[in-house]
């Protein structure tokens, strides 16, 4: 039997340090790529060296719908060179390897790992706060968007390593590492701070089973909130611009509004399949190379989705679904289904109360940054998605643990 633990825990923390946070001040910024390369090679060698290859089932799936919508980009649509094909088939894949890695491949983070995990994201935290709070926070993390983005993954990371026995000091470390997300001044933080609160002192598995009057209004008070820190960005990207006035003269200038406003256009146009990779809302699309999509809806004219000059062309997730089709589109959701099954409580203790806490936010963390963002696609999304990994990992072996006690009874 071949461990892995140690070179898997190494590769998290370089994810962490140089994939995540020091990533937008190095020249090399493929090293994500690299190490989500290693984390594969990693599955290589359990499944050839521990013949695990039947925890990886989901993963072989993922591929092998990603191989088919390589092959139909390829040689089915054709709205963009095969280096950008190729270059989106990966950077899709990424965030599903991460996950199946931390799933599948078993590997444990001892009490001694937990604890330098505690103390290294509690002083990435602080360093960040000194950083920002002496006036290089941009120097140093390229946009302030990325203040929020980050201080949620350190936040999520401190909790997993400190669930199994959190103290009230390390509520108060969390909210601080949390709080450090201010400074991001987006409004997708602050809903998501407010659905963190919410689940981290107020929610109780099974509340919503005996729903009482207080706890719909409580809840009501939370979406309220989330609804009033984010209105201001709903307003400049989807009101504002016309998409929802049924104005015949919207605002071209906002890129992001204009993929959520062209994508059922791109979906209905390639309804089963989509448009294929490198197509539409991506990356790969703008950056690797220019895809004809643009010019033949007519927004290549656009500020921020300019051939050449396309910033903003992957600033915003959701809308390149429309890449996948009704049956892409179903897939994805499917899989998010299945996670929340994964998570949900089955035996009610205090470890599995955490665990189902934790998975809950993030999922909102992932479905709040895709409404305008693409962390999902990035380092930051990788690392969740280990995150999550475990958190379902370890809620399958609480669930088992349960059902061997009951037999005994």
């Amino acid at each position: 039997m071949i461990s892995l633990n140690k070179i898997f825990y190494g590769l998290f923390i370089l994810m962490l340090i140089v994939g995540v946070y020091t990533y937008q001040m190095m020249w090399f910024q493929s090293s994500d790529e690299i190490i989500t390369l290693l984390l594969a090679l990693l599955c290589i060698v359990d499944i050839l060296g521990n013949r695990n290859h039947q925890r990886y089932k989901g993963l072989f799936f993922i591929i092998g719908v990603m191989t088919f919508y390589l092959l139909y980009s390829l040689f089915v649509v054709h709205y963009n060179t095969p280096k950008a094909v190729f270059s989106d088939f990966f950077i899709q894949l990424k965030p599903f390897i991460a996950f199946y890695v931390a799933y599948s491949m078993g590997v444990r983070f001892n009490a001694s790992q937990r604890l330098f995990l505690k103390k290294l994201t509690a002083f990435l935290s602080a360093m960040m706060l000194v950083i920002i709070v002496s006036g290089f926070g941009k120097e140093v993390f390229f946009h302030v968007a990325y203040y929020g983005i980050y201080s949620i993954v350190l936040f999520l990371i401190y909790y997993y390593c400190s669930y199994r026995n959190q103290t009230q000091k390390d509520k108060i470390i969390m909210l601080l590492i949390l709080a450090v997300g201010f400074f991001s001044t987006r409004s997708k933080f602050y809903g998501f701070f407010v659905v963190a609160l919410y689940l981290l002192f107020v929610y109780k598995p099974g509340m919503l089973a005996k729903v009482k009057l207080k706890q719909w209004i409580m809840m009501a008070v939370v979406f309220c909130l989330v609804l009033y820190v984010a209105w201001g960005k709903i307003n400049y990207y989807f009101i504002s611009s016309g998409l929802f006035s049924g104005s015949d003269e919207m605002d071209y200038s906002f890129a992001r509004a204009i993929l959520y406003f062209t994508a059922p256009q791109v979906l209905s146009d390639h309804l089963l399949f989509g448009s294929g990779l490198a197509s539409y809302a991506t990356y790969s699309s703008g950056q690797v190379g220019y895809s004809l999509i643009y010019g033949i809806y007519n927004i290549d004219i656009i500020w921020g989705l300019l051939e050449g000059d396309c910033p903003f062309v992957s600033d915003t997730f959701f809308p390149e679904l429309a890449q996948f089709g009704i049956v892409g589109i179903g897939l994805y959701f499917y899989f998010w289904i299945w996670v929340y099954k994964k998570i949900k409580i089955r035996t009610v203790t205090p470890h599995a109360i955490q665990l189902y806490k934790l998975g809950l936010l993030i999922l909102a963390f992932v479905f709040i940054e895709s409404i305008a963002g693409s962390m999902f696609l990035q380092a930051s999304g990788s690392m969740v998605m280990m995150i999550l990994g475990f958190v379902i990992r370890d809620m399958s072996t609480i669930n088992q643990q349960a059902q061997v006690a009951e037999r005994k009874l």
